[in-house]
């Protein structure tokens, strides 16, 4: 008789791996820079705040790198928006790269940060030249995807993409027919219907394209299973709400929340089976067109359910919020919404103020600041390197960099730019630190 066991390897979920850093289950955020910051990736049951910047365009770009992860691992997707269009959202998701085309880009920026001139030929200081490298994305990682955002997504890979969108009157699938909602048509405006037909049109043309050389028989049969599974699901929602209709003010908080707990019931999300993973993605939450009268109350017992929600089954949450305008509605809902999540990134753009042209900052689109990092089911929080970090938008990526202020090269401009440099940055009320390399740019040679 033996005296040992079989030792059984459980397969891990599509697109996630052990973090080496807290143990735990973590999977891409789709920006390889922001996992960097996060210490590989999002765990699972966490969820991720990302507070919009005044013109709304960088958090709306980490927003569409989260669903093209999902929709390349094969999970779960739900897309919920009142400000934007989920269908024109999946359609403009950028288009991953292949493997050659990451070495080769990875090959001409090595080569270009070892360049030792600077774009205006003059020779860059011997002490930057033993300084890390300031792209975050070179760190080696098992998960996650590199994209293009020159580029959109093939609509094929959206067709077959397990999606859900809400768009405040009704929550279909990419793959469902709109008659089939339980809302009328006629309650959502016709630019949004247009758009909704013109898109579930298109991706429908394209699988019908392929699905030529297949029999009649198999054709039937898909369209009377998926007919059934639309109906099963209409029935399950209404039997096991489990929402008040009361419990809110506005009642879009409750029919988007009992959406998302309908879907995250499914059984290939259960902890226990490890089957797939949800994806679940809010855009614009506490805009303008969420506000009433009890707009604090309904929003914070919103975040506190959701969290419940996420936490218990094989789900990530990410999040934007334009808190500079919940700020103004009422200041003290900010730090209230942050204790409500576990990781709350701010995005400061240039775009519009006086760093936008000033020297020190003109390689950066704006600076990305730490609010909270939560140490979720383990004892100690992973952080990165420095807190110092700033991020630019390319034309064909987004990059999350440690903040390195250039040397002083003029002694024109000695006087005032060291007044710059030396002094701390202030930036959104908040004290950036400058670190000891950074400081002593301003020393002549």
């Amino acid at each position: 008789m033996r005296s040992f066991r079989n030792r059984t390897v459980q397969k891990p979920i599509r697109g996630t791996r052990t973090s080496p850093h807290t143990a735990q289950v973590i999977t891409s955020s789709g920006n390889p820079s922001l996992d960097t910051i996060l210490g590989g990736g999002l765990p699972i049951g966490s969820i991720f705040l990302c507070e919009e910047d005044r013109f709304v365009t960088h958090a709306k770009v980490l927003a569409k790198y989260f669903l093209a992860e999902g929709v390349l691992s094969k999970q779960k997707i739900f897309l919920g928006s009142l400000d934007d269009l989920p269908a024109e959202m999946l359609r403009r998701l950028p288009r991953p790269l292949t493997d050659v085309e990451v070495e080769v880009e990875q090959r001409e920026e090595q080569e270009a940060q070892s360049e030792p001139l600077d774009k205006n030929g003059l020779r860059i200081a011997w002490r930057y030249n033993d300084l890390p490298l300031v792209n975050s994305e070179q760190a080696p990682t098992k998960i996650g995807h590199h994209f293009n955002l020159m580029e959109h997504m093939d609509p094929k890979k959206l067709y077959y993409a397990n999606t859900t969108v809400w768009d405040g009157y009704k929550t279909i699938g990419v793959q469902e027919d709109i008659s089939s909602s339980s809302t009328s048509v006629n309650e959502a405006p016709k630019e949004m219907q247009e758009i909704w037909d013109g898109f579930i049109q298109s991706v429908e043309a394209l699988a019908d394209g392929e699905n030529n050389n297949e029999q009649s028989e198999g054709t039937a049969s898909n369209t009377n299973t998926t007919n059934t599974t639309t109906t099963t699901t209409t029935t399950d929602t209404q039997s096991s709400s489990v929402i008040d209709p009361n419990m809110f003010h506005n009642s879009r908080y409750g029919r988007l929340l009992q959406d998302i707990q309908q879907l995250l019931r499914d059984k290939s999300f259960n902890p226990g089976a490890k089957k797939n993973l949800c994806r679940v993605c809010l855009t614009s939450l506490g805009s303008p067109l969420w506000y009433d009268e009890h707009f604090g109350e309904d929003l914070l017992k919103f975040l506190t359910i959701l969290m419940a929600s996420v936490r218990s089954c094989n789900s990530v949450c990410f999040i934007t919020m334009p808190m500079h305008l919940i700020a103004k509605y009422d200041t003290t809902l900010v730090p209230k919404i942050r204790q409500l999540v576990d990781y709350a990134v701010e995005l400061e753009s240039f775009a519009g103020s006086d760093r936008e042209t000033h020297p020190a900052f003109k390689e950066y689109s704006g600076l990305l600041h730490l609010h909270k990092m939560t140490a979720l089911n383990t004892l100690a929080v992973h952080m990165p390197e420095t807190t110092d970090l700033a991020f630019k938008l390319r034309r064909k990526k987004f990059v999350i960099e440690k903040l390195h202020l250039p040397p002083e090269l003029q002694e024109s401009s000695s006087s005032t730019a060291s007044n710059d440099i030396m002094g701390p940055a202030k930036c959104g009320g908040n004290v950036l630190p400058i670190n000891s390399n950074q400081a002593s740019a301003s020393l002549d040679f």
